[in-house]
C-alpha cells in the first residue's frame, strides 16, 4: 500500500465521510448549481446508463427536482474518460490518464468546480522555453512566441483541479452513491407500452419511464435496443462516426535533467504533447508525459512493458537527447484499448458530422442520448456537461405543458 501524506489523508477521509451524507444534506451547503433545473413538474423515474459526467450532472440535477434516478455503470468506478491516478511511481505522484486541463472558456466547467469548493491551479508554466519542430529540426520558443498565432490560449489562464480531476464525478457522485450501480453493464434496453425495461449482463432489470443512455458510440452496439435505433445512430455505433485515438504515457525521471538547457519540459507537435505535470512541484524528480493521438497513439500501443517505454524513450531522443541514458519507471493508458471507450472522443470527418451529428442527440421514445459525441465541445469535459444538461432538461419537461427552458 502506498503511504499517504498528511494532505491526501485528509482528502479521502474527506471523501469517504460525504459518501454518507444524503443528497438534501450536501444540497444545502453549496451555492445553487449551475444547471438547476425549475422544481414543480411530474416526479419520474429515470435510469441512466454510464456514470460518466454526462450521466453524473443528469442525474444530479434531475435528483434535485425531485425524479427518482439510477445510473447503471459498467465499470467498477464513476467518471468515464476522467480517471486520475494516484501512487503511480510511490508517494503522492499525481497523474491524469483522461481529462486533465480547463480552458477559460468552458464557463460550465469552471461553474461546477466552483459550485463543489474544487480547487484550482495554473496548468502550464509561462517561463521556460517550449519545444516544438519545423522540417524536422527542434527548435526552442518562449510562450509568447508559441502562441502568438493564437492569441485566444494564454497557458496562464488553462487551469487544472489542484487535488486531481476525478475528484469533479466523485463530488456528483457523493450525492448519488445510493443511486449509482457500478459494475452491471447494460444488455438490453426494451420500451413498452408502459415505460421503458432496462436488462444488465448480471441478470438484474430495472423499469423506469425514462432511459438516458450516455454510452460512446464505440461500445453502443454492445447493447440491445427494442425497437432498433434509428439507422444514423446505428451506422455511428458501427464505425460510422470516427473516435481519435489517444494514450497517456507517463514517465518519473530521477532529476529534471531538460532544466540545464532552461527548458520547461513542454512542447507541442503534431499529434503529440509534452507535459512537465510536475512543474509546480519542489520535487527533484520530475514526470514527463506524452499526450499521443491518432498513429502515434496506435504505434505506441502496439507495444506493452519495458519495449513500450524503451519505444517512447528512443521517440523522445528527437526533441530530449540523451534521454535514454536515464534509468526510469513508466506508465502507459490508451483509451483506445479501454473496452468501455474504444476511442478517446468523437473525431468526424466532414461528411460524418454533416451526415450524423445532428441525428446522435435526439430523442427515441422514451430514450434519451447525451455524451460528448452529442456536443460540438468534443473531447472536453464542457461537452460531457452541456449534453447531459441538455438531456435533463428534455426528460425533466417531458410530457409537460411548460416549455423547455433555453
Amino acid at each position: 500500500m502506498f503511504n499517504l501524506n498528511r494532505r491526501q489523508f485528509l482528502l479521502r477521509s474527506t471523501l469517504a465521510i460525504a459518501a454518507t451524507v444524503t443528497y438534501d444534506q450536501v444540497q444545502a451547503q453549496k451555492p445553487a448549481s449551475p444547471g438547476a433545473l425549475p422544481k414543480g413538474l411530474p416526479r419520474r423515474k429515470v435510469l441512466i446508463i454510464g456514470a460518466g459526467i454526462s450521466g453524473l450532472v443528469a442525474a444530479y440535477e434531475l435528483t434535485a427536482v425531485g425524479h427518482d434516478v439510477t445510473i447503471l455503470e459498467a465499470r467498477k468506478r464513476v467518471g468515464g474518460r476522467v480517471l486520475t491516478l494516484r501512487g503511480a511511481f510511490q508517494g503522492g505522484d499525481l497523474v491524469e490518464l483522461g481529462a486533465a486541463r480547463i480552458p477559460p472558456n468552458h464557463h460550465l466547467t469552471l461553474s461546477y468546480i466552483k459550485h463543489f469548493g474544487l480547487r484550482l491551479s495554473q496548468f502550464a508554466p509561462t517561463s521556460g522555453k517550449y519545444l516544438t519542430m519545423k522540417d524536422g529540426k527542434r527548435i526552442l520558443v518562449t510562450a509568447k512566441e508559441l502562441f502568438q498565432n493564437q492569441p485566444q490560449i494564454r497557458p496562464q489562464e488553462i487551469q487544472k483541479l489542484t487535488d486531481g480531476f476525478d475528484l469533479l464525478p466523485q463530488a456528483f457522485a457523493q450525492a448519488l452513491t445510493d443511486k449509482i450501480k457500478l459494475d452491471d453493464p447494460v444488455a438490453r434496453i426494451v420500451q413498452t407500452s408502459n415505460g421503458v425495461e432496462v436488462s444488465c449482463l448480471s441478470g438484474q432489470q430495472y423499469l423506469g419511464d425514462f432511459v438516458l443512455c450516455t454510452v460512446p458510440l464505440t461500445v453502443l452496439n454492445q447493447i440491445t435496443f427494442s425497437p432498433d435505433l434509428s439507422p444514423a445512430k446505428k451506422q455511428a455505433a458501427a464505425g460510422g462516426y470516427n473516435y481519435r485515438a489517444a494514450t497517456r504515457c507517463f514517465v518519473k525521471f530521477p532529476n529534471r535533467f531538460w532544466e540545464k538547457d532552461n527548458l520547461n519540459g513542454w512542447g507541442f507537435f503534431e499529434d503529440e504533447e509534452l507535459w512537465h505535470t510536475t512543474w509546480d512541484k519542489p520535487e527533484k524528480t520530475g514526470i514527463l508525459h506524452a499526450y499521443l493521438k491518432g498513429k502515434k497513439a496506435l504505434d505506441i500501443d502496439a507495444f506493452e512493458g519495458k519495449a513500450q517505454q524503451t519505444k517512447l524513450l528512443q521517440h523522445w531522443e528527437k526533441i530530449l537527447p540523451g534521454v535514454t541514458n536515464y534509468s526510469v519507471r513508466s506508465h502507459f493508458y490508451s483509451w483506445t484499448k479501454d473496452i468501455w471507450s474504444k476511442g478517446g472522443w468523437a473525431y468526424p470527418t466532414e461528411e460524418q458530422e454533416k451526415k450524423l451529428f445532428s441525428e446522435l442527440g435526439k430523442s427515441e421514445g422514451k430514450i434519451y442520448f447525451a455524451g460528448d459525441h452529442t456536443s460540438k465541445t468534443r473531447g472536453w469535459v464542457q461537452g460531457a456537461l452541456e449534453s447531459g444538461l441538455n438531456a435533463a432538461k428534455e426528460i425533466h419537461f417531458a410530457g409537460s405543458t411548460v416549455p423547455l427552458m433555453k
